[in-house]
């Protein structure tokens, strides 16, 4: 990378006194949850549909409106690097109906998507229809939703996935079609990193740089049980090799050293208040020597037994010891797939 008035300018970075991040060369996060839930209320929500019940005919069902978009939780942001678009996203989305039927009643409920996530972006999110009461009526409004309106929703579901990974807020579509495949490929390498760890490959033609932006992960996941069954999880040994299937040391259910995941995950447990807070020095083996970030886990119990945990990883780096540029999504999918999700799956957490 070259200094103004030297080199080749197509490879220049500006100093800019107002900051300005010339040419997308930086890392750039952009919240996107905001819009989302307004685009996805004007694309899945906000239809209505004449219709007959059962359709043998007898019009008990005379029109079936979605009113909006209810609830639109969990997070959204798009990530952009050196012209790269990223998009991520895990939501769970409500959308409410008001059915009118034949003899002027009205029947109401539900469509709910509780997963909608960039790592299936690839495949319809599941939908389901959920009639507040349990009548008759409401089963056949179910019926002609299931039928008619939920084609519908999927498919604005899918307008906006792709309107994510073109830049979501703002309209920040890659401007060619070679970018646009570049964006679409840099979506599969992150949902791929996921399954590893640190499988990282070095490569010959490029190395980590000396000095490198650090990054802070927030996560915050919901189980249900009780604050120490989530710290005996992530603390005791036998435990973690349970859920991980892998070998791990060190971990006692107290501070001190430790390995996960055969090796590729060390580090060191500095301080643990049970069911309260876990306090470590982390890393993955393939980040540069000797660069530790700091994970903190601390725990919220609003009522007994449904848990939240709040994780916030600091100093992590942007790249690796080899140069690759994926030690963000790798990181952050780690702690969602390979240690919480699978701490769900395993332990019957639900959430």
């Amino acid at each position: 990378m070259a200094r103004a008035g030297e080199g080749d300018a197509r490879w220049i970075v500006e100093d800019r006194a107002d900051g300005t991040n010339v040419h997308g060369w930086h890392w750039q996060e952009k919240d996107a949850l905001p819009w989302a839930r307004a685009r996805l209320d004007a694309l899945c929500a906000r239809r209505a549909i004449d219709g007959d019940g059962d359709g043998d005919g007898d019009g008990v069902v005379t029109r079936v409106a979605v009113t909006g978009v209810t609830k639109c939780e969990g997070e959204a942001y798009v990530n952009k690097r050196k012209g790269k678009i990223i998009p991520g996203y895990e939501l769970e989305l409500e959308m409410s109906y008001v059915a009118e039927l034949r003899d002027g009643k009205t029947r109401d409920g539900k469509i709910r998507l509780p997963y909608v996530a960039d790592e299936n972006a690839d495949e319809d999110p599941e939908c389901v229809v959920v009639p507040a009461n349990d009548t008759n009526e409401d089963a056949r409004v179910k019926a002609l939703i299931l039928k008619s309106i939920v084609p519908k929703v999927l498919e604005g579901v899918r307008t906006w996935v792709k309107e994510m990974a073109a830049g979501g807020p703002g309209g920040d579509a890659p401007a060619s079609a070679e970018a646009a495949a570049e964006a679409a490929e840099a979506a599969e390498a992150a949902k791929a990193a996921k399954a590893k760890s640190s499988a990282s490959v070095p490569r010959s033609d490029k190395t980590a740089p000396l000095s490198q932006t650090n990054h802070t992960i927030r996560l915050t996941e919901n189980f249900y049980c009780r604050p120490r069954d989530i710290c005996d999880a992530l603390l005791d040994g036998n435990r973690v090799q349970h859920f991980t299937q892998s070998r791990a040391s060190g971990l006692n259910g107290s501070t001190g050293k430790f390995e996960m995941f055969d090796g590729n995950v060390q580090g060191e447990t500095t301080e643990y208040v049970p069911g309260e807070k876990i306090v470590q020095n982390w890393r993955f083996s393939s980040w540069p020597d000797d660069h530790f970030s700091v994970v903190t886990v601390t725990f919220r119990e609003p009522e007994p037994g449904n848990c939240f945990v709040d994780l916030v990883q600091t100093n992590v780096p942007e790249c690796d010891k080899f140069g690759n540029e994926t030690v963000m999504d790798t990181t952050e999918n780690g702690w969602k797939n390979l240690i919480f999700g699978r701490i769900r799956q395993v332990f019957g957490y639900g959430a």
